[in-house]
């Protein structure tokens, strides 16, 4: 493994050393600026991907007409923004793939993403700590095949998902909290039914619905990150560049069932201390080291779990995102005991596209099986403002009981307002 880890610093340095030569708007850097300001969790977040999304709209794309003729509609929410304190808005997403190999007869799997994002400003609003109640209303369901996404891995004898937040757990509550900032800005909490995943080992590609499909690629595979559930979030900025984040969740937390803490005293705990050069560059770079330790759940016989990750990134001038993580766990709950893994974003300069590369190794927990490799490639499209066309493949070598090494082609559209 660590002959491994070699290789594949070298062949990341080797990248980018050839793509820091290109060069590409930094729209994009603003967006990331703005979203990391926006949220105490990642990218992908709430808050995060609304005030993304509402930038994208400022920029030009290959289909103006498209982007004109839904202007009234921004408007309109634009002005209900302004007039009641209430950001609401609307996303679908759709995902296709097909793996090369199975074990069972079932190769395809598709579903499809509908939410209602709201973040409705309630306290201090326009001030330095403002106070919201924030909500993600979603229906998650099959389309035209017999499994989503989240479910091809079993199909295929991969240890992961191929397809983060594809299921079919239909319409659900996913997430509804209240979110403070205190101290001028420098933090924040958050209370309420969270998403542990928004806030855990957090760099500024991790999000599932506009850039990787895999859980292995946008987190480390040591980290036993539970569905959502009632939890607390808190964390602020020690000096202007030294930042800390804790999270206490359920460890039981599930998405389709809205209880207070069904297994009882059983949680997830994640601690970070990390370094950016300035508020605004959280998501664009970023150097943190995170502990996590979940308790026993006894109903569900998974045992206890710790273990560490070390993250960092760097985003060039260019819009080059470079990215890394080593992982350790005790192996209890969680997918691996050892992993590591290594990418990069780039930005083209054509419209909003952009492409990703990374790889992960994995000690999978799972006795006498090998060590899992997980390599991830993405090209997104940006047609319009609201809509950006994603094609997708994964190799998976040595996928637990598979005896072939399955390509997983994927395709995924992403509708906004």
């Amino acid at each position: 493994m660590n002959a491994l880890s070699s290789h594949l610093t070298r062949l990341f340095g080797a990248i980018c050393l050839f793509v820091s030569a290109m060069s590409a708007s930094a729209q994009d850097v603003k967006k990331l600026e703005a979203a990391a300001q926006a949220s105490l969790g990642g990218p992908g977040s709430a808050s995060a991907q609304q005030e993304q999304d509402r930038l994208r709209r400022l920029e030009e794309s290959r289909w103006p007409g498209l982007d004109r003729a839904l202007d009234p509609i921004e408007q309109s929410l634009g002005r209900f923004r302004e007039n009641t304190g209430l950001a609401l808005s609307f996303d679908y997403q759709a995902l296709y793939q097909r793996s090369s190999h199975d074990l069972t007869g079932q190769d395809e799997s598709a579903s499809g993403q509908l939410r209602m994002i709201g973040t409705w400003e309630l306290a201090n609003r326009g001030g330095a700590n403002p106070g919201s109640f924030v909500f993600i209303l979603e229906n998650r369901h099959r389309l035209g095949q017999p499994i989503a996404p989240s479910a091809l891995a079993g199909q295929i004898g991969y240890q992961g998902a191929t397809g983060v937040t594809f299921g079919d757990t239909d319409t659900t509550l996913s997430v509804a909290y209240w979110q403070q900032g205190f101290g001028n800005g420098r933090g924040g909490y958050v209370v309420g039914r969270i998403d542990p995943g928004d806030y855990s080992d957090i760099l500024g590609y991790v999000n599932p619905r506009t850039t990787f499909s895999n859980f292995s690629i946008m987190f480390s595979p040591v980290l036993p990150i539970p569905d959502p559930g009632f939890g607390l979030v808190a964390g602020g900025y020690l000096t202007d560049q030294i930042y800390a984040l804790g999270v206490v969740s359920d460890a039981n937390g599930s998405l389709t069932d809205i209880e207070w803490f069904p297994g009882g005293s059983e949680f997830y705990k994640y601690a970070e201390i990390g370094w950016t050069p300035e508020r605004s560059k959280r998501f664009l770079t970023n150097v943190h080291l995170g502990i996590f330790h979940t308790d026993a759940r006894q109903d569900a016989g998974v045992p206890e779990t710790y273990g560490l990750t070390l993250a960092a990134n760097h985003t060039f001038e260019n819009d080059l995102m470079v990215f890394g993580r080593l992982g350790w766990s005790n192996g209890g709950g969680a997918l691996a005991e050892k992993a590591v893994n290594a990418g990069l974003l780039w930005r083209p300069g054509a419209y909003d596209d952009l492409f990703g590369l990374a790889v992960t190794v994995a000690d999978l927990t799972t006795p006498g099986l090998p060590n899992q490799t997980t390599v991830e490639a993405f090209y997104r499209l940006d047609l319009a403002d609201n809509l950006a066309l994603t094609a997708d493949v994964q190799y998976l070598n040595n996928p637990g009981s598979n005896p072939n090494d399955p390509l997983v082609f994927g395709l995924r559209l992403r509708v906004n307002l």
